[in-house]
């Protein structure tokens, strides 16, 4: 009885082991899909070396306003920001220098009237004397150098005249054009001098942006170039031109301010803080489709494609996005293939059947 129940066991154990064995050695491939999906070659491509560099929006042409006669500050209308139109009061002067000036070229005006005119009657008389030789050559030389006299120094207070009534017309500034108040240098009960500017105004409609590049790449720029030109406050992205290289650079900084023409752009002003990019060469990068990639935990990977056509996942680390796809920093091995758009659901070990992505 034992020996039959030993045997009965012996049979049983042979069995589950035979079973094990089995399972072993034959692979598994419950709930493995096969998919028809696209592929895609990795390969490297030339994309542009950009060097960015900071500035700001400027006017084409600046203007600083200065006073044309000496005098005190009475009015300074305007301040950084506000916009002014051309003949626009942006200042008044204290006149009343001027007006004593006025006052005073006034009468010296109408006393040189009076002597020549004094000086015309003796010449007229004394000429009919001289005619009839009552006279002599001496005296009447002397008539017409105290007539010349005259005129001259009544001419010489005509001119005074004219300076001091233009003068009156300066004790008003106005804007010399349309633009925006970038500066004010003066303050109202400040002395205003010739030559002293008193604010500085941006006009004109050309807007550059100003930016300063590296010694090392300013040869890699030329003017004519575009340039993409971002402005902070802005969302689109200008294509600007540079239109002026200053060929001296700057000995401290080592480096060369350059000027961008930018197109006439809404919302966009003068003092506006942005970013010039500029294409100084070209290098060679792995770019792949953005669809390629799957995100997992913060973390970048794609679905490579074997000989067999089985996917495998991979980790990557990635750079910046160019427009003809995601630049691959590592990870990736040229001439792998891996599966060029991601379906829900795709896991290790699934079988791909595609069609190269275009």
């Amino acid at each position: 009885m034992n020996r039959a129940i030993h045997t009965i066991l012996l049979v049983l154990t042979s069995g589950v082991l035979a079973g094990c064995g089995q399972s072993a050695d034959m692979p598994s491939t419950v709930g493995l899909k096969i998919w028809n999906l696209s592929t895609f070659t990795v390969a490297a491509v030339d994309v542009p070396i950009d060097y960015t560099t900071v500035g700001s929006v400027v006017s084409d042409q600046r203007i600083e306003v200065t006073s044309k006669v000496s005098g005190y500050i009475h009015e300074l209308q305007v301040r950084e920001g506000d916009r002014v139109q051309r003949g626009e009061i942006i200042a008044k002067l204290d006149g009343a220098n001027i007006e004593g000036d006025i006052r005073q070229s006034r009468a010296e005006l109408s006393a040189a009237n009076s002597a020549f005119a004094d000086a015309q009657i003796d010449f007229e008389r004394f000429k009919r004397l001289y005619e009839r030789g009552y006279i002599s050559e001496y005296e009447w030389r002397k008539i017409r150098l105290k007539r010349d006299v005259a005129k001259e120094l009544l001419n010489q207070a005509q001119a005074v005249q004219e300076t001091v009534d233009a003068q009156r017309a300066y004790i008003e500034i106005r804007s010399p054009g349309d633009g925006v108040v970038v500066a004010r240098l003066k303050r109202a009960g400040d002395m205003a001098q010739p030559g002293e500017p008193m604010l500085i105004l941006e006009v004109g409609r050309t807007l550059l942006f100003d930016t300063s590049v590296s010694e090392a790449h300013v040869a890699a720029i030329a003017v004519g170039s575009s340039v993409r030109v971002k402005i902070d406050v802005l969302p689109q992205v200008l294509q600007g031109m540079v239109s002026r290289i200053v060929p001296s650079g700057d000995p401290v900084s080592r480096s060369y301010q350059l000027k961008i023409a930018l197109p006439n752009t809404k919302n966009l002003l003068p003092g506006m803080f942005g970013r010039a990019s500029f294409v100084i060469g070209d290098s060679q990068a792995v770019l792949i489709p953005p669809q390629a990639l799957v995100e997992r935990g913060g973390l970048r990977g794609v679905f490579l494609v074997d000989d067999a056509g089985l996917a495998s996942f991979r980790w990557l680390r990635t750079g910046r996005e160019w427009p003809k796809g995601i630049e691959v920093a590592a990870g990736l091995l040229v001439g792998e293939q891996i599966v060029a758009v991601v379906a829900p659901g795709l896991r290790e070990g699934d079988r791909i059947t595609s069609a190269e992505h275009p």
